[in-house]
């Protein structure tokens, strides 16, 4: 049996695929396109095809890809209920069993966690969370996602809903949330929301990145920037006050702005229960490979 492990990172507009050695190393990282225009079917050809280039370059490395083990990152999650695909955004895989379609494919079994999820395991395990006992990942980005890491191992919970923060209410009088509530916090903090209340203002297409953009001196990106910070802040006040992670590791493409996690601090010390915490926010050290990197370590955990 080999220790090498293989993690698939489905997006909507690429597939990525990774193989880690024994160590944790990457042997081997492959990106291709998501046939999303050709269906369901096309996708699970795509990813089973991913996997035996990846596979043929392993093995010319030295390794034997027998026997792999395999995990699998996606936008949604299965419902523990029917174990079928939901609230994923590539929309032709929803209500899908997903993991007992991959596994005809693949040939094998393998495992599926929501990609924020995969996130968090992997800075838990080699990144900005690494030694900490209680690490929760933080997507900031199209969306707002989450995932909790207890002991080098996820917490999904018993309806797979541990880490889905960007979907707690901060504004219940607040704008409406494609999840059907409002002023959910992911409509405050994501790409998506900022764009879509610029919009609505000035009638402008900017993105989140030039609307946030601390030297931008536009009225109503100010404005913007603020709702993001303070929603932001106290969002993460509410994550402290009820889970209290040893780290809190930022990722995503909003997570690049300058000095977020110096400015997050400020807000949250602002609104913490009792005003005395010890700061603990750290960008990931990861980057875009933090999300494959952590279906590779959730394939290999389900084995062991």
């Amino acid at each position: 049996m080999t220790d090498i492990a293989l993690g698939f990172d489905l997006g909507g507009t690429k597939t990525e695929a990774v193989a880690l050695a024994p160590d944790g190393q990457v042997l081997c990282r492959i990106r291709q396109p998501t046939p999303v225009q050709d269906g369901a079917e096309a996708i699970l050809r795509g990813i089973a095809q991913l996997r035996d280039r990846v596979a043929s370059v392993v093995r010319s490395q030295g390794f034997d890809p027998a026997g792999a083990t395999i995990g699998l990152g996606t936008p949604g999650s299965l419902s523990p209920w029917t174990q079928r695909l939901r609230n994923s955004n590539t929309l032709c895989l929803n209500g899908l069993l997903l993991a007992q379609e991959l596994a005809c494919a693949l040939g094998q079994p393998l495992a599926i966690e929501n990609d924020a999820n995969c996130f968090a395991l992997a800075e838990a395990l080699q990144g900005a969370g690494r030694g900490h006992g209680v690490v929760f990942g933080v997507i900031i980005g199209t969306g707002c996602g989450g995932g909790l890491v207890l002991g080098g191992h996820l917490h999904t919970g018993q309806n797979r809903l541990a880490g889905e923060w960007g979907h707690t209410q901060i504004d219940p009088a607040g704008p409406a949330c494609w999840c059907g509530q409002r002023g959910c916090l992911e409509v405050f903090v994501s790409g998506g929301g900022i764009q879509q209340a610029f919009l609505a203002q000035t009638g402008l297409h900017w993105s989140a990145q030039e609307i946030l953009d601390p030297s931008q001196t536009h009225h109503e990106a100010e404005r913007l920037r603020s709702v993001f910070f303070a929603s932001l802040g106290r969002g993460l006040a509410n994550l402290y006050g009820v889970v209290d992670p040893d780290v809190v590791v930022l990722g995503g493409g909003l997570s690049n702005l300058p000095g977020l996690c110096e400015l997050l601090e400020q807000e949250v010390s602002e609104r913490i229960f009792g005003r005395e915490w010890r700061p603990s926010i750290a960008l990931n050290t990861l980057g875009d490979s933090a999300g494959v990197i952590g279906a590779a370590w959730l394939g290999r955990q389900q084995r062991q």
